[in-house]
């Protein structure tokens, strides 16, 4: 039985609704250059809005939802993202959990836990939140998503009033972390929900008016919402196919707010003094993945000579002009278990000459003098799939693609517009590397990334990396209470990552928000969790 009891509490509810909006868009300050200063200073405030309270967002990426039900695919974390849907637990601003439809998190021993709800809790449709309503919602999201028992193995449910015990399979360390995971998140399941995909009963301070799949969702206030009246009357969030339109609907007052906008759309609206950005650090990391099946990859003098290619420098200051850091390693180094200190890192420059030497050394040439080396006969051509929704991702894919020629290995861009983010599109296509981009810890927790990514069996595995060292530190990390030993198994696998390279990080990216005269309230969550809450308001 473990003697120490781990809980988190929350004095009273008010405290919560505070929470919404500590993370918000449009505070006061200096008139810094980059915009992150007081959007009203030396202008005319705007009058306040007259008649309905609306906000119009936009994004190239972030509004991308396919449906209204929690429980398909990656929609929870669209929905937690609009303001629909919440956790019992939510992530700080330090990337720590803490208490949000959840009271109290009790540790019982090491595969029990109790939470406590808080009272006077309904859903969207007026029904009260209990245990057993957490109890049906999991149920059914373990039943239609294959991510949610990879996320949180239990054994038992238990609901008795408003106290859910949760039984593990195994020790569970990060069990708090994993309560805000959206994939978790709490809805209402019962027999008078005609379509989970049309519309969702949920805890949030909106509810849709209106949806349009990976086009637009309207929104209007969740009249039964526990955490106090939402300020806005409606919220439309707009999906944007390209950094340009976006950026000019800012300008003309089409939209109100950007939700992580490219680099190029914030450095433009940064030299506007009536817009703010606000930007915080995340774990978030950009990265290529390579398909582990193919022979070619399958060479580890191919993948250290793509990693050797990689302008993370150029990529960081030019193209992402200042709103990324280079990695090196694989975890970013704002995480305490990130960084590259203490670990042997192979590549630490951008070197075409030092791909092509080892090339070289493992007998990869060019024997018939064309330009491209070949492997036992075979040129060394590749194929790389990248979302043109992410400007930044077709640029640097360029910039490789005149790198890896220089060393004697032919790249193919294969543009696409959406993201290789499930096995069924990744075995379809069955590229030879994809480029993409994932929080990899946006709950602080150690073993998110690598039970998804790592492990053999990861659900977000997709180009079959395995190694049987990895699977038994993610083993031991999963049951490890003690943080600094969790850091260090974490950088253990990083390390192995490392060596093995079936995965390049080649920068960390922050959290941006840009907002309009008058606009407060948006949360540029760390996470990237949350976007809207019921504290967003416009003047």
């Amino acid at each position: 039985m473990r003697k120490n009891i781990q809980r988190w509490a929350l004095a009273a509810g008010a405290a919560l609704v505070v929470l919404m909006g500590s993370m918000s868009v449009g505070c006061a300050g200096g008139d810094a250059p980059d915009g992150r200063g007081d959007a009203s200073q030396g202008q005319e405030v705007p009058a306040a809005q007259e008649g309905p309270k609306t906000l119009k967002a936009g994004s190239t990426t972030y509004f991308y939802a396919e449906s209204m039900d929690p429980a398909s695919d990656w929609d929870s974390w669209y929905l937690s993202y609009y303001g629909i849907v919440e956790n019992l637990c939510r992530v700080s601003d330090d990337l720590s959990p803490e208490p949000w439809l959840a009271k109290s998190v009790e540790q019982v021993d090491d595969v029990t836990w109790e939470i406590e709800l808080n009272e006077g809790i309904t859903f969207s449709n007026g029904v009260p939140l209990d245990a057993a309503a957490v109890k049906a919602c999991w149920e059914r999201t373990y039943a239609e998503n294959s991510r949610a028992a990879e996320t949180l193995a239990y054994d038992e449910l238990i609901a008795e009033g408003n106290v859910l015990t949760i039984k593990t399979t195994e020790k569970l360390p990060s069990l708090p972390n994993t309560l805000c995971d959206p994939l978790l998140c709490v809805y209402y399941v019962g027999d008078d929900v005609a379509d989970y995909a049309d519309a969702t009963p949920a805890t949030g301070p909106y509810v849709k008016k209106e949806f349009v799949a990976e086009d637009h969702i309207v929104m209007v206030p969740n009249e039964s919402y526990w955490g106090g009246k939402p300020k806005l009357d409606e919220v439309e969030l707009i999906c944007f196919a390209d950094d340009n339109a976006i950026t000019m609907a800012m300008q003309n007052g089409e939209i109100q707010a950007v939700a992580m906008p490219s680099a190029s759309t914030a450095a433009v609206l940064a030299g506007e003094d009536r817009f703010t950005i606000e930007r915080r650090t995340s774990s978030r990391a950009d990265f290529i993945r390579m398909n582990m099946e193919h022979p070619l990859i399958q060479e580890a003098a191919v993948r250290e000579a793509v990693a050797y290619c990689i302008d993370r420098d150029g990529y960081a200051s030019v193209i992402c002009q200042g709103s990324a850091d280079p990695s090196w390693g694989v975890y970013s180094p704002t995480l305490p278990f990130g960084g590259t200190q203490g670990l042997d890192v192979t590549v630490t420059s951008c070197d075409p000459s030092a791909a092509a030497r080892v090339l070289e050394e493992a007998g990869i040439v060019d024997s018939d003098g064309d330009g491209v080396r070949e492997l036992n006969g075979t040129p060394v051509e590749l194929d790389l799939y990248t979302c043109t929704n992410y400007e930044r991702f077709t640029m640097i894919a360029d910039d490789l693609q005149s790198k890896l020629a220089d060393a004697g290995i032919k790249l193919n861009i294969v543009p696409t517009d959406y993201f290789l983010e499930d096995a069924e599109t990744f075995a379809s296509d069955d590229p030879d590397m994809t480029l993409d981009s994932y929080a990899m810890a946006p709950t602080g927790n150690q073993a998110y990334f690598a039970n998804i990514s790592f492990a053999t069996d990861g659900s977000n595995n997709f180009g079959k990396y395995s190694n049987a060292e990895v699977d038994s530190l993610i083993r031991e990390l999963d049951g490890t209470f003690d943080e600094a030993q969790r850091n260090e198994l974490a950088r253990q696998i990083a390390q192995q990552v490392l060596a093995d390279l079936p995965y390049v990080f080649f920068a960390n990216s922050e959290a941006v928000v840009v907002a309009g005269p008058g606009v407060t309230g948006l949360a540029a969550a760390p996470s990237e969790y949350y976007f809207v809450t019921a504290e967003t308001d416009v003047a």
